[in-house]
């Protein structure tokens, strides 16, 4: 199944010149079908089974803080972060797990980023990314504290870890506590409060979203409308279909939206345990696959 999604991209990027792909998660949006769209980054994960993820797309979180940064990630999530096969490798069907482990009383799991830093629009253009993800299908009750997400940075943040939320966050997919719901959030400007009302930031409320299948997640920065920065535009899509869109006028600073759709970002995956958002694991909480998150591909394209 893999292959037959996958093939015409694959072998576009294959080829010597820069490839024109269209992301097959937008296909049913009339609007986005007519993007001329040039994959630069493609990642599906076809290394041998048990190994981890290549480190030349991709660098390790450890521990429980970013350097000189806030514990616990600034979320109060309890896990540590390893690169440990235990907690994340390449599956025999040439996927990404991601695993969480308990042991001895002690959450492990993973966190990944892009070692690319650079993924931005440029101005008239568009940026899109996508991934197929799978999410554990163990019953919520069992799943109290599990978060995982697909998210991006601004790339600011890098080796500037206090830069939060004024480097700006996308958050393509979250789930918490084993729920049907999916979330979908930009994070930016000054906390608390700001023009993104943090902590919460601005968000989609939650859309259904069912476990246990692969589902296409898609994020789009437009700035190839005619108008200012206030016209552009941050869309969010599940399989295919638009949930969320947030204009520069919805944020309403210049300097803000600049951060949020203009500047450079990279791209996370990770299972987290516990925190403010989904609370704490209790004793019912399982570890294991049925909790954690399977990734068939990551891809970026842009004009």
């Amino acid at each position: 199944m893999k292959l037959f999604l996958l093939a015409l991209i694959v072998a576009a990027i294959s080829s010597a010149s820069p490839s024109r792909v269209l992301p097959r998660a937008i296909s049913s949006d009339p609007h986005l079908l007519k993007a001329n769209l040039t994959s630069i980054f493609l990642e599906t994960f076809t290394g041998a089974a048990g190994t981890l993820p290549s480190s030349k797309n991709w660098l390790f979180d450890l521990g429980t803080s970013y350097p000189g940064a806030s514990a616990h990630w600034g979320t109060g999530e309890t896990e540590t972060y390893t690169n440990a096969a235990t907690n994340i490798q390449i599956s025999s069907n040439n996927t990404l797990t991601i695993t969480p482990r308990l042991q001895k009383g002690s959450w492990t799991s993973a966190r990944i980023e892009t070692q690319r830093i650079d993924f931005a629009a440029a101005a008239g253009g568009k940026l899109y990314i996508e991934g197929r993800i799978k999410l554990g299908n163990a019953p919520a009750s069992k799943q109290q504290g599990i978060w995982p997400a697909f998210w991006a940075l601004g790339s600011s943040f890098r080796g500037n870890y206090n830069n939060w939320p004024a480097a700006s966050e996308w958050d393509f997919l979250e789930t918490i506590n084993g729920g049907s719901n999916m979330f979908s959030t930009l994070h930016c400007g000054v906390a608390p409060g700001g023009p993104c009302n943090e902590n919460t930031g601005i968000g989609s409320g939650g859309v259904p979203f069912s476990r246990g299948v692969f589902h296409t997640v898609g994020f789009m920065v437009d700035r190839s409308m005619k108008g200012t920065w206030s016209d552009e535009t941050l869309s969010w899509y599940l399989d295919g279909t638009k949930i969320l869109s947030i204009t520069g006028a919805k944020v309403g600073s210049q300097s803000t939206w600049e951060a949020v759709a203009h500047d450079k970002h990279f791209l996370l995956l990770n299972v987290a345990i516990g925190g403010s958002w989904p609370g704490a694991p209790n004793s019912q909480t399982i570890d294991g696959p049925s909790v954690g998150m399977e990734v068939d591909y990551i891809g970026v394209w842009t004009t």
